[in-house]
C-alpha cells in the first residue's frame, strides 16, 4: 500500500468527529478482526468511534474487544447515523452485504455520502480483499492478492509505521487464519505466511487462537456435521459434491448455528469432485458455501450468477426460501 493513501486516509479520520466501524452481516473473524484492529487504532489515536452489525455478532468478538451488547443494530444507527461523517466497512462486497443499503446512498459524482436520514453527508472508507467488492467507497481499498482483509490492514498499518500491539496482531492473524483455512486452502500465500510470522513476533500464540477459533465445537454439534457428511451427494452432470443442512437439523441437535461455521471449508478436503457446495437454511433464507481447490474452476463466477461474490476458490450467495428433506434430495421451497 502506497504510504501518501494510508496518510490520507488518516488525516480523514482525525478530521472525522465520530467514525463507524462496520463489519458485515453474519460476522466472520476476518471482518470483526479487521474492525476491531482498527478501532484499537482509532482508540490510540484519540479518534472517537462505534461499531456496527446488520446481524448479532457472536459473543466470541468480546475476544477481540468488542462487546456485542453494544454494537449499534440497524434500528438504533438510524437514530445515530448523522453523529458519523465517516464510515468504514471490512470484508463487505456491497453495502447490502454491509448492513447499510437501507440506511444510506453510495457515493455517485460527489465524494460526499448523503444519509437517506438526513442531509449531513459521510465519506465511506472500504477495506476489502474480494474481487467481486462493489467499489462503493470514497477510497476503496480492495486488494485482491491479499489472502484476507487483515492482512490488508496489516498493509496499512505497515505504510504508517504504525507499531502494532499484541492484541492488534491477535485480531489480525485471526482473519489470517480463518480466510486461510489455518493456512491450508488456496488464499495461502507466501504474503500471508509472512504477516503470520509477523504477528507471532508481536506476542500472539498461534495455538491457543488456533484453539479459540477451529477447536470448539461440542459433541452435539459433531454428531449434527456427521449428518451432513453422510448427506454428500456428487450429480454426474455437474461434478459438484453437494451437502445441506436444515433450520431443523438445527433445534432437533439443539446447537447453535454458530457452532457449524466452518463445515464448508471441512467439505473442501473432498478430491474427487471440482467443487463443493454447501447449502444451509435458517431465517426463510438459503446460505450457500461454494469452494474448490482446482486451479481451473472459478467458484467466484458461479456465486455471481446467483446474486453472490466472492473469490475463485471461496465464495457465497443467499437466496430467498427454505429447504425441504425429500427422501434422498432436498429441494429449495
Amino acid at each position: 500500500m502506497q504510504e501518501f493513501l494510508a496518510q490520507e486516509i488518516v488525516a480523514k479520520l482525525k478530521s472525522a468527529r465520530k467514525v463507524l466501524l462496520v463489519m458485515h452481516r453474519r460476522p466472520d473473524p476476518d471482518s470483526i478482526g479487521s474492525a476491531a484492529a482498527m478501532g484499537e487504532f482509532l482508540e490510540l489515536h484519540g479518534i472517537a468511534h462505534a461499531y456496527y452489525c446488520v446481524t448479532a455478532v457472536p459473543a466470541e468478538a468480546r475476544r477481540f474487544g468488542i462487546e456485542p451488547t453494544k454494537v449499534f443494530n440497524p434500528d438504533t444507527l438510524k437514530e445515530a447515523i448523522l453523529d458519523f461523517d465517516v464510515i468504514m466497512t471490512f470484508d463487505a462486497g456491497d453495502l447490502k452485504h454491509a448492513g447499510l443499503e437501507e440506511i444510506i446512498t453510495p457515493p455517485l459524482s460527489s465524494p460526499r455520502l448523503l444519509g437517506r436520514m438526513g442531509g449531513v453527508g459521510s465519506f465511506i472508507i472500504n477495506f476489502d480483499h474480494h474481487a467481486t467488492n462493489a467499489r462503493f467507497g470514497n477510497f476503496n481499498l480492495v486488494e485482491v492478492g491479499c489472502a484476507s482483509t487483515t492482512e490488508l490492514l496489516y498493509r496499512f498499518f505497515e505504510a504508517l509505521n504504525f507499531p502494532i500491539s499484541a492484541r492488534i496482531a491477535t485480531c489480525l492473524l485471526a482473519g489470517l487464519l480463518v480466510d486461510t483455512d489455518h493456512f491450508f486452502n488456496p488464499a495461502t500465500t507466501g504474503s500471508a505466511l509472512q504477516v503470520a510470522a509477523a504477528m507471532m513476533s508481536r506476542g500472539v500464540t498461534l495455538t491457543e487462537l488456533r484453539q479459540f477459533l477451529f477447536e470448539r465445537r461440542g459433541i452435539r454439534s459433531l454428531k449434527l456435521i456427521g449428518e451432513v457428511l453422510a448427506r454428500l451427494y456428487r450429480p454426474p452432470r455437474y461434478d459438484i459434491a453437494v451437502a445441506y443442512l436444515t433450520e431443523e437439523d438445527i433445534e432437533r441437535h439443539g446447537v447453535d448455528a454458530e457452532d457449524l461455521d466452518g463445515i464448508a471449508n471441512l467439505l473442501n478436503a473432498i478430491g474427487d469432485a471440482q467443487a463443493m457446495l454447501f447449502l444451509k437454511s435458517g431465517g426463510g433464507f438459503i446460505r450457500g458455501s461454494l469452494r474448490t481447490t482446482r486451479k481451473e474452476v472459478n467458484v467466484g463466477r458461479l456465486a455471481e450468477l446467483l446474486g453472490g461474490g466472492g473469490h475463485r476458490k471461496a465464495a457465497g450467495f443467499t437466496l430467498a426460501g427454505a429447504l425441504r428433506a425429500e427422501g434422498n434430495c432436498v429441494r429449495v421451497v
